[in-house]
């Protein structure tokens, strides 16, 4: 089963634009500017798939790199759907060249730890002007839900345009691998 209006979070390298106050590291896009002809294929098709068609996902959602990595089993599984750095760097590239919608963002340093590695890890924080502080899965999700509300905010003035020319996701493998991550094992 597929669900609509899933969008993609990638953080990525601070770039800096004239239209922006800060830098910017983070971009969303919808799932299926992963269709876009210019990015590496099939592997952003199985990208989209992966959005889409993983368990728990609903309209609206924003799902960030790390929880695709977190899903195949913390990356092990990478290999059977394709180069995601080559993917991710191709959806920051169409954005800044404005071929797509997007929302570029400059993420503080809590967003960026807790959105760049997976859902339960804790990461420790240190300020210049602070104590350090620790942060954990439900500051992640408290993250992710203030993304889902912004895009959810932007969408209501009009749909994420994908881009033009976007190709069909792959039907092969009829079933994506599934296996999130067992921390248990470690």
């Amino acid at each position: 089963m597929s669900v609509k209006d899933v969008h993609f979070l990638a953080l990525h390298e601070p770039y800096s634009a004239p239209e922006h106050p800060v830098p910017i590291n983070a971009t969303i896009v919808h799932a299926r500017t992963l269709l876009h002809p210019r990015l590496p294929q099939p592997d952003g098709g199985l990208m989209f798939r992966c959005l889409t068609e993983f368990p728990g996902r609903f309209p609206g959602c924003v799902v960030p790199l790390s929880t695709l990595t977190y899903e195949l089993d913390g990356g092990a599984l990478w290999p059977a759907i394709g180069d995601w750095e080559r993917v991710a760097d191709g959806v920051v590239l169409l954005s800044r060249q404005r071929l797509c919608d997007a929302m570029p963002l400059g993420l503080g340093p809590r967003a960026t730890a807790v959105l760049g590695n997976g859902p339960y890890t804790n990461h420790t924080v240190y300020y210049v002007d602070g104590p350090p502080q620790t942060y954990g899965s439900e500051d992640r999700q408290a993250e992710i839900a203030a993304m889902t509300e912004h895009v959810k905010n932007f969408v209501a003035r009009g749909p994420f345009r994908p881009g033009q020319g976007l190709t069909l996701p792959p039907r092969e493998p009829e079933v994506l691998p599934y296996r999130p991550y067992d921390y248990s094992t470690r």
